[in-house]
């Protein structure tokens, strides 16, 4: 697998040769077509002057017609013909024997314009210009002047044009690849340290170091800023392990405590059978508070890797709260509660979710009310209406949660009465289970509550 520094060069030298190779072909193109034109003008101005500079009844190219003309300079040849065709001089360049064509020979321009031709002769290509001279318009060819010109010298400009552009091309090309190489190199070695400082990181240090974001780099420093929030989301989460890791300790090890010592207490001497059935009815309450935990913190598990909701069916919200309601009745005339539920409309209110998991938020919920308020109070589950979204509220008219609790309330192992919570078998997770279980199904939660007034749990869930 390439690196990334490879696959930047290799990209940015093909691009560059690329768009090298294609101004160079436009350039060649353009030139040699301009070349061929300028040699066409050239070759036609002078086969005119040659026209004009010689007499008709005397045609002889004389050394001062060649000065003018400049054909030692211009590496060019000139010559003439009679009306006949028969050649008559021509300049000492000219070492070859150009003929007079038919094209020109049939030329019915009335002014004698130039005619212009490729030849070959000898092997090699002559360009070729021959003016019909008419002394008046419409008048009869009196005599042929022709300039003639190789293909050699317009083959060697093109030549050194072709070699100027490779050379030059080549030369951009090196140039622009060792900046890229270079350019590519102290931007990766930006990334480089970037890595090096990320896998330094430990995770005792989550909390202490963060990735250098350079303020000259707009692109690192977005990476850098990115990294850096993945890392306060990782110590966040690691934070939460930790203090859950703890917390369950903790809980596992308070029953377990428990259980050790009514077990070595009641093996220290031979008891009767009434006090070993109240160690074991001890024993038995320690279990249940165990299973009571496992079973939340398996709960907690499958919600945090997203399987809180096995099935998703139609459940009817009234049924479901009238069933809880009607299971814990013995609970609350237990605990001298008034338990009830009411129904604010007669319109069926249904959600698409989990019915075992939304019976097990309903559970929680009522079952708190239930636990934590004194005898004679009351408990109330009450759903209604409010569009999108169906309300169920649990409203106990019990002592209520001090505001500083309140944040914490849906925290894991979190207790607002530590004492009172053991007490009543509590660990700390049912707000916590019903928080990520109602949020699994599109919902949330709130918490209402004042001192000596009770407090109000609503659950918003979205309406089928």
């Amino acid at each position: 697998m390439k690196s990334l520094r490879a696959r930047l060069f290799i990209s940015f030298t093909a691009l560059l040769a690329a768009a090298l190779m294609m101004f160079g072909v436009i350039v060649w193109l353009v030139a040699r077509e301009a070349m061929t034109n300028d040699m066409d003008d050239f070759l036609r101005g002078k086969a005119m002057l040659l026209s004009r500079l010689m007499p008709a009844e005397r045609l002889r190219v004389e050394p001062w017609m060649e000065q003018d003309l400049q054909v030692q300079e211009r590496q060019f040849g000139v010559q003439v013909f009679d009306v006949n065709g028969t050649p008559g001089g021509k300049s000492s360049t000219l070492a070859i024997e150009v003929p007079l064509t038919d094209k020109v020979r049939r030329s019915e321009h009335p002014a004698g314009g130039v005619i212009l031709e490729t030849l070959v002769i000898g092997g090699k290509n002559y360009r070729v210009a021959t003016h019909p001279r008419r002394d008046r318009w419409g008048e009869p060819v009196v005599m042929y002047a022709q300039a003639v010109i190789s293909f050699d010298a317009l083959q060697a400009r093109q030549a050194r044009l072709l070699a100027w552009l490779v050379s030059c091309g080549t030369a951009m090309l090196a140039a622009g690849a060792a900046a890229s190489w270079y350019l590519s190199r102290q931007w990766l070695r930006s990334v480089s340290s970037l890595e090096e400082a990320a896998r330094g990181l430990s995770s005792s240090e989550l909390g202490l170091r963060r990735l250098f974001a350079p303020s000259d780099d707009a692109e690192l420093a977005a990476l850098a800023n990115s990294f850096n929030h993945l890392l306060d989301r990782l110590e966040a989460a690691y934070k939460t392990q930790q203090r859950f890791t703890a917390d369950a300790s903790h809980e596992l090890r308070t029953p377990l405590t428990v259980l050790r010592g009514e077990i070595e207490v009641a093996l220290r001497r031979p008891r009767s059978a009434e006090e070993y059935r109240e160690v074991l009815v001890s024993n038995k309450e320690e279990i249940e508070r165990l299973s009571r935990l496992t079973e939340n913190m398996l709960a907690l598990a499958h919600v945090d890797v997203g399987d809180a909701i096995t099935q998703r069916e139609l459940v009817n919200v009234s049924e479901l709260c009238a069933g809880v309601t009607a299971r814990l009745q013995n609970l609350a005339t237990e605990r001298q509660i008034t338990l009830h539920h009411e129904d604010t409309t007669d319109e069926p209110l249904s959600v698409n979710g989990d019915r075992i998991a939304l019976e097990r938020v309903m559970t929680n919920l009522v079952e708190n009310a239930v636990r934590y308020s004194p005898g004679g109070e009351s408990v109330t589950v009450r759903i209604c209406k409010s569009p999108p979204c169906i309300e169920i509220q649990v409203i106990d008219t019990g002592g209520g949660i001090a505001p500083e609790h309140l944040p914490h309330l849906f925290e894991r192992f979190y207790r607002v009465d530590k004492a009172r919570s053991r007490a009543n078998g509590g660990s700390g997770l049912g707000l916590s289970i019903v928080k990520a279980l109602v949020e699994a199904h599109g919902g949330g939660v709130s918490v209402m509550s004042e001192v000596g007034h009770g407090s109000t749990f609503t659950v918003r869930l979205p309406a089928a």
